[in-house]
């Protein structure tokens, strides 16, 4: 567990002592929030530890807070106390205290993953600033079918200019290759065979097969697609960030991901991928 999630931990468990809470936790384990004024709950959110616990027990985000405080029921309620009353209202009558626990700690480590990726990307984007390759990495969204509004990791040209994207970047960061890149490719191969179809003249024939998929035929089946694929606007990258001592076992799967995209690259391959990108943007101008 990172030291940030340690410390957190320590903090949500040293909560059974806080005065507000002392109170209202049963022998079993059960806490009472039912119990908790709305005072109590504003006092309680101006402690970053109990903000984030009974935000976790709430099942609520700080858009769904802001959002809330604006309702006509929080109106009535003085503007100190509206943001409490938000939370209050969406708290459980009871729970166990420790489930509560677990479940803050979980999603405090889902944002810490959103930030560690949004720090990834920051790091490229000023990378490829300096190289000098035009992509719009950072607010850019494009239409399409499945999701209404994608997000692209980078995109060409800028989407602001209203015309379409010629290439598309994807950057997903693995942790554990065994584990999450079969899920990263789907997401991948998703993105790419829509906006090829929207934007493209993605035309795909099927093998026709009357049995299953057989082992060695696998590889035949790849590059009937990818030859349908390749070439079809926009063009669609992957970057495929993992730990270096993964990078062969990541290597297994190109193959396959290229049946679907033009290109991935992986962790090794951070100037190839540079490169790649400033040949079809710099030199496409």
């Amino acid at each position: 567990m990172p030291p940030d999630l340690r410390t957190l931990e320590r903090q949500l468990r040293a909560l059974a002592q806080h005065p507000h809470f002392a109170g209202i936790i049963q022998d079993s384990g059960e806490i009472d929030l039912g119990k908790l004024s709305l005072e109590q709950v504003s006092e309680l959110l101006s402690l970053d530890e109990a903000a984030q616990y009974l935000m976790a027990a709430a099942a609520l985000n700080r858009t769904d807070v802001r959002t809330g405080i604006t309702s006509a029921d929080a109106l009535l309620v003085a503007p100190q106390f509206r943001r409490a009353f938000v939370v209050r209202s969406k708290l459980p009558s009871s729970a166990q205290f420790e489930t509560l626990v677990e479940l803050t700690l979980q999603k405090r480590r889902a944002t810490l993953g959103r930030n560690e990726n949004a720090a990834t990307e920051t790091l490229f984007r000023e990378r490829l600033l300096f190289e000098g390759v035009p992509l719009r990495m950072k607010g850019a969204w494009t239409q399409g079918l499945l999701v209404e509004r994608r997000k692209p990791d980078g995109v060409y040209p800028d989407p602001d200019t209203g015309a379409a994207p010629e290439l598309y970047l994807e950057i997903k960061k693995i942790n554990r290759v065994a584990d999450d890149i079969q899920k990263r490719l789907y997401e991948i191969a998703e993105v790419s065979l829509e906006v090829k179809f929207i934007y493209g003249k993605l035309k795909l024939t099927g093998l026709d097969l009357s049995t299953l998929l057989e082992s060695e035929r696998r590889s035949e089946a790849l590059a009937a697609l990818r030859r349908q694929v390749l070439g079809v606007q926009p063009t669609v990258v992957a970057l495929l960030l993992c730990p270096l001592d993964q990078v062969e076992k990541a290597r297994s799967y190109r193959e396959r991901a290229e049946a679907f995209v033009d290109r991935v690259f992986l962790s090794d391959e951070i100037d190839e991928c540079i490169a790649y990108l400033a040949e079809r943007t710099i030199s496409a101008k």
